[in-house]
């Protein structure tokens, strides 16, 4: 049983059947002619995505057996209930881990072993419309889970504590920073968005980055914040068509690293099964339309580090030192927007020199 597969069975207690009917649904798909969808140039090719379905139905061929890794549970706050992960650590500080999308609390488990020794608790977390966390409401946003995920950390008992996000996850660990500097030792984020992004206030390499992806990768972001609901009909129909928007985003976000983007098949496969299963793929691409428009950021005392990673990561060091209060900026050319799976060993170091900084003060 693969690591991804085995974390995936705690928070998806009847994985072996939802498993064998997924590989059925996968068996019968309808793939689209691929004379037109060979060489990639408007989006992921044919040659792909029909590989990634082969493997997937293999990959969903295995059994849990009794072993489960790391404590799971939906903990209830505000009327809402929110998926956790725990482990135990050795470390002085326990440490949130906020994903973004399409991505989810799998994305983190090739730092886990390493964290634990660097922090007293490690927190994994789905945030609300992700996996098995709903989404309260419809107009539900990026605000609404940080304030939620700090309720959430106060009933697991922790009064101060450091957080981790990553793409909206940086979002929501920056906002919970705000609201609550009092119980937020710190924070650190990767793929950093609102009040990290560059914004064109200064013309460094982070803001030509962005201007080149987004003519040639950001037709999403705009059909998410727009439209999502329309596209999520037939994601939430397809799961080949769930595996290849996803798959899309790999190949845009990632560092040219073979069939799995750096990211592995085991990580590909149970996310796209976590997202299918639950039928959360809706809920997940809400966050586009209901976080936006983004008012400007208001500057965060909460000591703040940045990582940034070699692609599709557009953190501006003048707009992070503008907006928080920057005390560690890390930078890698290595990696790309999902570096907890393609450059774990940086991201681990990056956190754990975060840490013990945060230790001194």
């Amino acid at each position: 049983m693969t690591a991804c597969y085995q974390l995936l069975s705690g928070v998806l207690p009847d994985l072996d059947s939802d498993a064998g009917a997924l590989r059925a649904r996968l068996r019968t798909a309808r793939l689209p002619a691929s004379h037109s969808l060979v060489n990639g140039d408007y989006g992921v090719s044919s040659f792909v995505v029909e590989e990634a379905v082969e493997r997937w139905i293999d990959w969903l061929d295995q059994e849990t057996g009794s072993m489960t890794v790391g404590t799971h549970a939906m903990i209830r706050a505000d009327e809402t209930d929110v998926h956790v992960c725990r482990f135990a650590g050795e470390g002085a500080h326990p440490l949130l881990l906020v994903h973004g999308w399409p991505t989810s609390f799998l994305m983190f488990h090739r730092i886990i072993d390493a964290l634990r020794l660097a922090c007293s608790d490690l927190v994994l977390v789905s945030i609300p419309g992700f996996g098995t966390s709903p989404l309260p409401h419809a107009s539900w946003s990026a605000n609404d889970s940080a304030q939620l995920l700090l309720r959430v950390m106060e009933a697991l008992g922790y009064d101060r504590f450091i957080v981790h996000g990553q793409d909206w996850g940086s979002t929501i660990a920056r906002t919970m920073g705000l609201l609550a500097p009092d119980r937020v030792s710190g924070v650190h984020v990767s793929a950093g968005l609102h009040g990290f992004m560059a914004d064109g206030t200064v013309e460094d390499q982070a803001w030509l980055d962005l201007q080149q992806y987004a003519v040639n990768g950001g037709a999403y972001l705009r059909l998410q914040s727009e439209r999502p609901d329309s596209l999520a009909f037939s994601l939430a129909d397809s799961p080949v068509g769930l595996l290849a928007w996803q798959l899309d985003k790999y190949s845009l976000w990632q560092a040219t690293l073979g069939a799995d983007f750096g990211l592995g098949a085991d990580f590909i496969f149970a996310n796209a099964t976590l997202y299918q299963v639950t039928n959360s793929t809706a809920t997940s691409m809400r966050l586009y339309a209901t976080s936006q428009p983004m008012p400007p950021p208001i500057f965060s005392a909460v000591p703040t580090a940045v990582s940034v990673f070699g692609r599709a990561d557009f953190a501006s060091r003048p707009v992070s030192q503008r907006h928080n209060n920057l005390v560690g900026w890390y930078e890698h050319d290595t990696g790309g927007h999902v570096a907890a799976l393609d450059s774990p060993a940086e991201l681990i170091n990056d956190l754990t020199d975060f840490m013990q900084q945060i230790g001194t003060q």
